[in-house]
């Protein structure tokens, strides 16, 4: 910061326009979960019952249920993330509106 540190500034609109690409990439990630679920189930436990299916399953099945998780979670955190932005940049552009209102009044 040019001026030591002493401030900070935000364009409100420009940072929810810019927040936007997390709602994009939020429901980009949300296709490829639901893609990988169905890819998932259509394949089935074709692994077979036999001992070396069981050994493959031990460790297949909860990778590819944490993989699905983890997706979900990726999604669930990027939403967040923007409707955190969106309440930030309304919540500074209502005190900049008070601080100038009052500005103008002589308060």
């Amino acid at each position: 910061m040019p001026d030591g540190g002493s401030g900070f500034t935000a364009e409100p609109d420009a940072v929810l326009r810019a927040s936007n690409g997390l709602v994009t990439a939020s429901d980009a990630l949300d296709n490829a979960a639901k893609a990988l679920q169905s890819a998932l189930a259509a394949q089935g436990e074709c692994w077979g019952a036999d001992e070396s299916g069981k050994a493959f399953a031990k460790d297949y099945v909860p990778g590819a249920q944490g993989a699905v998780e983890g997706f979900t979670n990726l999604v669930q955190g990027l939403r967040g993330m923007q409707q955190n932005v969106a309440k930030s940049m309304k919540a500074l552009s209502g005190a900049d509106e008070d601080v100038t209102s009052q500005l103008s009044k002589g308060q």
